[in-house]
């Protein structure tokens, strides 16, 4: 089925709305799926995310998305393919499947960022790794690289420093 093939629907969303079962909890992350996959037939998923003082995922690769990211407010430095940025609000980065990268937060307070990632398929992985480390003190890395694994993502190195 293509997207001229599906009828989609109209979303209208506040800003604690989410799509999904509940809000994310991505490795220290919280975030709210803005648009999911099962909104826009796969195509693409949004989700707000807010990054804490040194947080943000260790460096990996993804086989099967395109993945952009745009800072509503504070500041991240991103690394992408060896090259590293920094940009504050307003500022996006864009990494295309196959590309190493990872962003950290190195300032005080939180950064608000929104997540792109087309076709959709993180959103799921998402709320899977939610689940997965649900109560849990520490995130299980080892069972996140597995699932990470199962999405078509390769973990490549620890989180920026």
């Amino acid at each position: 089925m293509t997207m001229t093939d599906q009828k989609l629907k109209m979303l209208v969303l506040g800003p604690q709305d989410y799509r999904l079962r509940e809000p994310l909890d991505v490795l220290g992350e919280p975030g709210l799926v803005k648009l999911a996959g099962a909104d826009t037939g796969n195509a693409v998923a949004m989700v707000h995310l807010t990054v804490p003082k040194l947080a943000g995922p260790p460096l990996h690769r993804h086989s099967r998305e395109d993945e952009w990211f745009y800072v509503l407010d504070g500041e991240l430095t991103w690394e992408v393919d060896g090259q590293r940025f920094t940009g504050g609000a307003g500022s996006s980065a864009f990494a295309p499947r196959g590309t190493a990268h990872a962003y950290q937060n190195f300032r005080d307070e939180a950064a608000h960022i929104l997540v792109m990632v087309t076709p959709a398929g993180l959103d799921q992985f998402f709320e899977d790794v939610t689940k997965l480390n649900k109560g849990l003190s520490q995130p299980d890395f080892a069972r996140v690289e597995q699932l990470m694994q199962s999405y078509g993502m390769e973990l490549l190195g620890p989180p920026l420093s």
